[in-house]
Order: structure tokens, then sequence, then C-alpha cells
């Protein structure tokens, strides 16, 4: 049989180009990081254990499961706890990276310095407006009865906490109620403000102190609850009441209010589209943390889990999750990936 020219060099670009593809593929899964020699996070048997809060369990599992599907041969074991016992397995190398539903606490992070470097957080998704699951997104409620109807954060922190610069907010004419209400004395309520007690969200305090009060303490009015039910409960009942509670649960009988970022432009609610958006002045977030040794660098496993998961796919796959926290938008992408270039 006859070959022409063209047919023959056409047959052997195409053998050069399927052997480039092949090289190519080859080389990519040779350069995908595995996890280190070594790595305490690595059982016995080969699986790479992950040491989780309860509230991301969920979340972890269906991205490990998008992780195995594009790096054959990685398999992982997961241990669910509570935000501080993912803390201490990253602190002791004890899992590939620790998913939170917080910020690292001030507590874990000096125990941390004693054995490593200060780890590093990527934020990887808003907290979830889901009823009954996960990290809440949290909101301002009024009694049915309150005629306010949005507040800026500088007014909620006047209310809520002591020591603003400008003044604290004790009855609610200073926050321009009119009515009957007008001379009556502000009564804040919320979580518990320390994550010594228990509650059903031990590190909300110190997220509202810390991350939107600015570091100051709660006022001696305020009320701290162990449950947000209870929260929206005493909100039902005392007219004068102003209280933080989770979105995500029944809000029979109160008011939701939006809130300003300053004290003047847009207030918002924090529906799925304004967290999403970067738009809601409460928002907050769930994080992955990778441990950094003492002049070592980032974890490379973990790097490129966390390529993954602040991936569009990754990001889809959080989205789909039945927990349903709300992905980052594309500037808070931005942003967390710059951090894995550093």
């Amino acid at each position: 049989m006859e070959y022409s020219m063209d047919r023959l060099l056409m047959a052997g670009y195409a053998l050069l180009w399927s052997a480039a593809i092949g090289v190519a593929s080859s080389k990519a899964q040779m350069a995908a990081p595995m996890p280190r020699n070594h790595a305490a996070y690595v059982l016995p048997n080969g699986n790479v254990q992950v040491v989780t809060c309860s509230a991301m369990a969920g979340t972890v599992r269906a991205l490990n499961q998008l992780f195995t599907a594009t790096h054959p041969g990685v398999t992982f074991s997961v241990l669910v706890g509570d935000n501080y016992s993912a803390m201490a397995a990253l602190t002791f190398d004890r899992t590939a990276f620790a998913p939170l539903g917080t910020e690292y606490t001030r507590i874990g992070l000096g125990d941390n310095l004693k054995i490593a470097a200060e780890p590093v957080g990527f934020r990887i998704a808003h907290a979830t407006l889901t009823p009954g699951a996960g990290v809440p997104a949290l909101g301002v409620i009024v009694n049915a009865g309150n005629p306010v109807s949005n507040l800026s954060m500088g007014q909620l922190m006047r209310m809520f906490a002591i020591g603003a610069p400008v003044g604290d907010i004790s009855t609610w004419v200073q926050a321009d109620v009119t009515g009957p209400l007008a001379d009556r004395e502000v009564h804040p309520v919320g979580p518990l403000t320390s994550d010594y007690l228990d509650s059903e969200d031990p590190q909300a305090g110190e997220f509202l102190s810390t991350d939107k009060m600015g570091g100051l303490n709660m006022n001696h009015n305020y009320v701290a609850l162990s449950h947000y039910g209870e929260v929206v409960q005493r909100v039902s009942q005392d007219p004068a009441a102003i209280g933080i509670t989770a979105l995500n649960i029944p809000l029979a009988n109160v008011k939701v209010i939006a809130l300003k970022s300053g004290e003047n432009g847009p207030a918002h609610t924090g529906d799925a589209v304004q967290i999403a958006g970067g738009q809601y002045p409460l928002d907050r977030f769930v994080y992955i943390y990778l441990r950094v040794g003492r002049g070592a660098p980032m974890d490379d496993f973990g790097k490129e889990y966390l390529r993954m998961v602040l991936s569009a796919e990754g990001q889809r796959v959080i989205a789909s999750e039945a927990t349903g926290y709300i992905p980052l938008n594309a500037s808070e992408l931005a942003e967390e990936r710059g951090k894995l270039e550093r």
C-alpha cells in the first residue's frame, strides 16, 4: 500500500503530539505535590489525616473526594472534633491542614508559637444561611414593635460595647428612635463573650468583639446567652431589646434590621447575594489553616489542596455541599490565592 508524503507527515506529527501529551501528563502527575517524607499527618496505612471542626466536616469530605479524583493514590482519614482539636493537631503536624469555623484564636496561637511559626489562614467561604447547618451568618434583630429599620456598624458597637470613642448609646432616642421607646434603655443580647464557656457557637463572642467592635468589651447591660434561640425569645418579649443572632434559625416575632458599614450609604440585611458580594458588614468566614514550621515554608501538599479549594471547581463543591457555605467572590479568591505565592 502506498502512502503520500503528506499523509506520512501528518501521521508523524500525530505520533509526536501524542507522545508530547503523554510526557506532559506524566510530568504533571510526577510534579503534583505529595505528603512530605515522615510527615506526622500521614498514618501508618498511608492515609492523610485531616482533623476538622464539626462545622466543616461535610465540606471537608466533599472536597477530599474532589482531591482524590484528581490526585490518584491519595486517600484521607477524617477526624471530627472542634476548633481547638483542629488547631492543636495542626500545631503538632497531626493534620495536613486545619479546617476551622473561625480565625485562629489567640489562645491557640500562643500554644502554636511554642512549637512552630504562625500558621497561614485562608478564607475558603462565607458563613451559611442554611437552617441548622455549619457556622451561621449573623444578623441583628429587634422587637417586632421597634420602629428602627437600620443601624450603622458604629451605632451597633456603641449599643453593645463600652468605651467607643464617640460615646456609648444607652437609650433608644440616641439611635433616632421616637415614640414610647425613645427614653427606654437599650437592652443588648447576644452570644457568650468567652469561648471558655459552652455554647452552640463558642467563637462568636470573640469574633464580634475583636473583628466588629474594635476589640472593646461588651457593656454592663449585655446579656450573654448560650443558644441563639434564647436570644430570639428574649428580643421577642422585650420591646427595648436588640439582639445578635444566627440568621439560619427561626426568627418568629422579631424583625431583622439592615446594617450599614459607615454612617451613610446603603444598608444590607445579609441575604446570600449581599454576603457573596462582600456588601454585608457583619459577614464572617470559614477557614483552612496551613502549618508553617520554624524556618520552613508552607507545606507543599497543603498548598496543593488549597489551590483546589480556591479553584472554580472547589468553590462549586463548597456551594453544592449540604452545609451551604457561600462561595468567595472574585476579589476574595484573588486575595486568598495570592497567599499561596508568598
